[in-house]
């Protein structure tokens, strides 16, 4: 059956901790590793479960897509994406996705918005997607864990997997995305490995009317960007009981663009967007950028003191840059313009183990992970009245400062989990989640006020805002049952817990100055306390894979007792005593109509509301997930083949009038097979629909407070003709 399929395979060492797939439909059999951490049959799985094949996933790609784009076609409950670099807002069940490169989080102290900007998708072997808050993975995944699983050597001989494309809607001659990529894999049946490059040069990015998609000056676009993916993987198996896995990845995406988003001189856009225009003549040595090291390590044994080792070790270091962006800050009764651009850098490494032990009807999983992240900002400060004058097309850097505290977080946490079969048709799993997290924040001054000390501004040496200590510790539980109605049906219900701690880099170093360089107030760890957010899960499903049918549905609540707000005019984050609750259905029908055709429908219906004085309210659209849906019809009998997909979500209008305009999008994909490799034809955005894109519409209402909010809209992508050749040798 050629769909999205929700099943996975037997363990694999390398997504350590993590379920594993096959492309083929679901059956009772299939082994997953899911919640508890351990082999279990999908059909005694009490949870929802997504996994996107490398069939199904290439197809999305090759009509044109992105990986944000894919995944939000493919995955029920994901949002979609925008053709912006940020996945800001791309939800999972209405809240934030813990996303992951083979079982390592990709998630920080700053959980900023770049996870899905981090491989290049000729490296995937499939996405396996775990939807709702989950006790046993620990923070960030209050909606749920997207596990990118990166393709290894299959098979002993020497094998030479290869792909080049290009992509274009015929505007100009800037008009040309271009794509290449090469493997090499094999080895023995005790060593082998694969190596890979893939590269990728974009043009600029054309609407529906032929006219270039404004630059993103805020989260940043990917037009007129390079990008370049090195992996290499080697696997070490000396015996039957033992495996060894080591995966290493550098990831560079970079922009080298002339054209900017032109703000008219001295910035007389922000109040007059009539004056704003996409014009050439970008002038910025540093553009934006995300660079990424990753080393992962993982071990298994299948027995060690009667029980199954499981064990991994990963370091991760990247930085991200933005775009130059105008503010002005306050010193006492002065008014300081400045024009920055921030350099976020995070360095990660960590441990986790697990322990399997089994018993006639009962498996317990336990374990440990333990992990310290270490982060830094820097704030590249621009001539200001160089870059007015040139209406932001002109940069020259004058000086750096720090943009916000540095933090060195520490992690651990003991899990444990029990699976028991009660009876045949019956099975129960349930466990527990202890975790400690350490902020250690260092002191910190105001970026206004570090600029006008050494611009000669202020007389004194400015005082710094203390840091200090902070720790949470938190016990999360989880309780799942399933009931087998039949062979090939299940139902299921399960309570889950999770918990997260909102970005304490833009809670703490927050301060105002007087004249002397005095502090008349500020956010420190001494003066205010920055609460963490649990959530309480709730699920309760239906599935069945039988015939020509693969039906998967599940309806969920969750509730946390707070809510995460942003300041408008300072990006600050606050937390609200208001609790949050969010709900909904989502669900996946896919009929197999013969041996060559074949038809699919998925649906999320999403409500997301927070308390204000008693009362419920609707989220705001800024941060708020649409319900969305999908429907499709494919034709394949392994020669050649094609599908029409089409993808469409709700409007949302919060309490505020804001609102989140729908549209509807088709993107067509076929391909035909050749006496060698195979010819791969897409058309993203077939019906040419002029629209906005979800991140243009939530960046008008995040930055618009104070400014135009035309300044940050930006059209959809326009039709676009995507042809590629691959072939594997």
């Amino acid at each position: 059956m050629k769909n999205t399929t929700r099943c996975v395979a037997k363990l694999s060492p390398i997504a350590l901790m993590i379920f594993a797939s096959v492309s083929q439909a679901a059956s009772p059999d299939t082994i997953v590793v899911t919640g508890s951490r351990s082999e279990t049959a999908i059909a005694d799985v009490a949870s929802t479960m997504w996994v996107v094949d490398q069939e199904k996933l290439e197809r999305a790609l090759n009509s044109g897509a992105d990986l944000k784009n894919a995944l939000g076609e493919l995955i029920p409950g994901f949002d979609f994406g925008s053709n912006a670099r940020t996945n800001y807002s791309q939800n999972l069940r209405g809240r934030s996705a813990l996303v992951m490169i083979d079982g390592v989080s990709l998630n920080s102290t700053r959980n900023i918005s770049r996870q899905l900007d981090s491989i290049d998708p000729f490296n995937i072997a499939r996405v396996e997607v775990l939807s709702g808050a989950t006790s046993i993975y620990g923070a960030g995944a209050a909606g749920g864990i997207i596990n990118i699983i990166t393709k290894k050597a299959t098979g002993n001989d020497l094998t030479v997997e290869t792909k080049v494309g290009g992509q274009t809607g015929f505007n100009d001659s800037n008009d040309l995305n271009k794509n290449v990529a090469v493997a090499l894999s094999g080895g023995t049946d005790t060593l082998r490995g694969r190596a890979s490059v893939a590269y990728s040069k974009n043009g600029g990015a054309y609407d529906s009317h032929g006219e270039m998609i404004r630059p993103d000056i805020t989260q940043t676009d990917l037009q007129f960007n390079e990008t370049i993916d090195v992996m290499g993987n080697v696997e070490f198996t000396p015996d039957d009981h033992q495996k060894l896995s080591v995966t290493a990845q550098y990831y560079n995406s970079e922009q080298d663009s002339d054209y900017a988003t032109y703000l008219g001189p001295n910035l007389t856009g922000i109040t007059d967007p009539s004056v704003v225009e996409t014009r050439k003549g970008l002038q910025l040595d540093k553009q934006p950028n995300t660079e990424r090291v990753m080393l992962n390590a993982q071990y298994s044994h299948d027995d060690v003191l009667g029980q199954q080792l499981l064990a991994q070790a990963y370091f991760r270091t990247e930085s991200l840059r933005y775009f130059p962006y105008p503010s002005t800050g306050r010193i006492g009764g002065a008014t300081i313009p400045l024009y920055g651009a921030s350099e976020q850098k995070s360095t990660v490494y960590g441990l986790n183990l697990a322990l399997i032990k089994r018993w006639e009807q009962v498996k317990l999983t336990y374990g440990m992970d333990a992990s310290r992240d270490s982060f830094e900002a820097d704030q590249t400060i621009f001539d200001a009245n160089q870059a007015l004058a040139s209406g932001g097309l002109v940069f020259d850097p004058v000086d750096t400062v720090s943009r916000y505290p540095d933090i060195d977080s520490n992690y651990y946490a003991l899990f444990s989990q029990v699976d028991w079969e009660v009876m045949p048709d019956w099975s129960v799993s349930g466990g527990f989640r202890y975790a400690i997290m350490e902020h250690e924040i260092s002191d910190h001054v105001g970026v206004e006020a570090q600029y006008a000390y050494d611009a000669g501004l202020l007389p004194n040496q400015p005082e710094a805002i203390t840091g200090g200590d902070i720790d949470y510790d938190e016990w999360l539980f989880n309780l799942g049952s399933v009931y087998h109605l039949t062979d090939n049906m299940q139902v299921w219900g399960n309570f889950s817990q999770g918990f997260d701690v909102p970005d304490p880099a833009r809670f703490f170093g927050q301060g105002t100055y007087q004249l002397d360089g005095s502090l008349s107030g500020s956010t420190s760890v001494d003066n205010a306390s920055l609460q963490g957010v649990k959530t309480n899960s709730y699920e309760l499903g239906w599935r069945m894979s039988q015939g020509a049918w693969d039906v998967q549905v599940a309806g969920y609540l969750s509730l946390s007792d707070k809510t995460v707000s942003y300041d408008r005019t300072t990006f600050a984050v606050g937390v609200e005593d208001d609790d949050k609750r969010i709900y909904g259905i989502e669900g996946q029908t896919v009929y197999q109509i013969n041996d060559d055709f074949y038809t699919g429908v998925q649906a999320h219906y999403v409500k997301s509301e927070t308390k204000v004085d008693g009362s419920w309210e609707k989220l705001e659209a800024a941060s708020a997930s649409p319900s969305s849906g999908s429907a499709w019809f494919g034709f394949d009998n392994y020669q050649y083949g094609a599908e029409l997909r089409v993808n469409s979500f709700i409007s949302y209008e919060d309490e505020d009038g804001e609102k989140l305009e729908s549209f509807t999008l088709a993107n067509l994909s076929a391909y035909y097979a050749l006496p060698v490799g195979r010819l791969n034809v897409g058309i993203q955005n077939l019906f040419d629909r002029d629209y906005e894109t979800i991140w243009s519409q939530r960046a008008q209402m995040l930055y618009g407070a104070s400014s135009s909010p035309e300044i940050y809209s930006h059209n959809g992508l326009g039709r676009t003709l995507a042809v590629s050749y691959s072939a594997t040798f």
